[in-house]
């Protein structure tokens, strides 16, 4: 452990612009006490959901950095702007989903994680000495947001995520534990006053309070961390959106105007795009999933996950020529798509529907698909 004072925030900035971060602060690392206090409080409200992962002891030990690293003086966070110019996507009139910004190309995990390594390289040859770090991003039991609060790099908006004056919320942050002294940045005396255009934009209502989200409603949540079926109350809420959602940060006022850097890494790979084909993804095999899923955050969806919510946003599209891609999905191989598939043809209608439902139905050997069958068939006045 040593003490520096005589880097700069200006050098430190240098030293993440060329590691390929948009935004460098440093906080204390102070225990976060506040933060503790609000994730448990969320967590016994059962606001946070399925995610399992995350228990009273993951939350007390990413909220006490001493914990972490022992040693620990101070915490980096850097920010990557994940914006980019959308363009129309190519159609053939077919209905098309929506796909979350950040999920276009490589997963930022990797990449993130990438940066701040070459970070804490650059850190270590400009101090000229051994650095002891730990590196989170997401994932990690680092409270990221809170840290980045702490820092002045953005402030906390109503919907949850982090808003910086520079970029607005469309950036990935990572944070790096250090075990020498760096110039703290002070919070910003910033906040959202009196707008609550997220809060009434949420389709579900997830945000039942400024800055307070029940996981259990948020389509992010819906359609990456919910493993199992779509509540189906919620399904025709979701509309078209296959792979997270980007709502209440299209209707932020702080976003307006936000600056697109030139970070290639987020733009849109080949076969998939913010608003992809939902019949030519609904007949991916495994092993194409596999293939073209490779590196992205879409992989932790896994391919029923996805197929799943496309079920849904083709159901909530009222096209019914996608009848006949639904109509295969009933003999797929997972029962989480046969199931979204036969409440989907429900929510389409017609006679070509109706039969592939009612054929199903004689052969279908899992006791909740055939529920989903059932059900289908009711919405089309057929009693099953």
């Amino acid at each position: 452990m040593m003490a520096v004072s005589d880097i700069t925030p200006q050098e430190l900035q240098a030293l993440g612009t060329r590691a390929g971060l948009d935004m460098l602060r440093v906080a204390s690392a102070a225990p976060f006490e506040e933060t503790e206090r609000v994730y448990l409080e969320r967590l016994q409200r059962g606001l946070l959901g399925e995610m399992r992962w995350i228990t009273p002891e993951r939350i007390r030990h990413g909220c006490r950095p001493e914990e972490l690293l022992p040693g620990v003086r101070s915490i980096l966070i850097g920010a990557v702007s994940y914006a980019t110019a959308r363009k129309p996507e190519p159609s053939d009139g077919g209905p098309r989903g929506r796909v979350a910004a950040y999920a276009l190309n490589n997963d930022y995990h990797d990449t993130v994680k990438a940066k701040l390594q070459i970070l804490h390289r650059a850190l270590e040859e400009r101090l000229g000495t051994p650095v002891r770090a730990r590196i989170s991003v997401d994932s990690g039991p680092v409270v990221d947001r809170a840290v980045a609060a702490r820092a002045g790099l953005g402030w906390y908006g109503k919907n949850t995520v982090i808003l910086t004056p520079e970029l607005g919320s469309w950036v990935l942050l990572g944070a790096m534990l250090v075990d020498v002294e760096l110039p703290c940045s002070e919070p910003l005396r910033k906040s959202c006053g009196a707008c609550t255009r997220c809060i009434s934009a949420c389709p579900t209502g997830a945000l039942v309070a400024p800055g307070v989200l029940d996981s259990r409603r948020c389509i992010s949540y819906l359609t990456i961390e919910l493993k199992g079926p779509i509540p189906a109350d919620l399904r025709p809420l979701i509309g078209n959106w296959v792979f997270g959602c980007d709502i209440c940060q299209e209707v932020c006022p702080v976003n307006r105007g936000a600056p697109v850097p030139d970070h290639p890494e987020y733009t849109a790979r080949a076969g998939w795009g913010a608003e992809p084909d939902l019949v030519e993804l609904l007949g991916l095999s495994d092993e194409q999933f596999r293939a073209r899923f490779k590196g992205s955050p879409v992989k932790r969806a896994k391919r029923r996950g996805l197929l799943r919510n496309v079920a849904v946003a083709l159901g909530n599209s009222g096209d019914r020529s996608s009848v006949p891609a639904l109509a295969r999905a009933l003999s797929d191989h997972e029962p989480l798509v046969r199931g979204h598939a036969a409440w989907a043809l429900g929510r389409l209608g017609g006679e070509e529907a109706r039969s592939a439902l009612e054929e199903a139905l004689s052969d279908e050997p899992d006791e909740w698909v055939r529920e989903e069958i059932a059900q289908g068939l009711c919405s089309l006045g057929v009693s099953a």
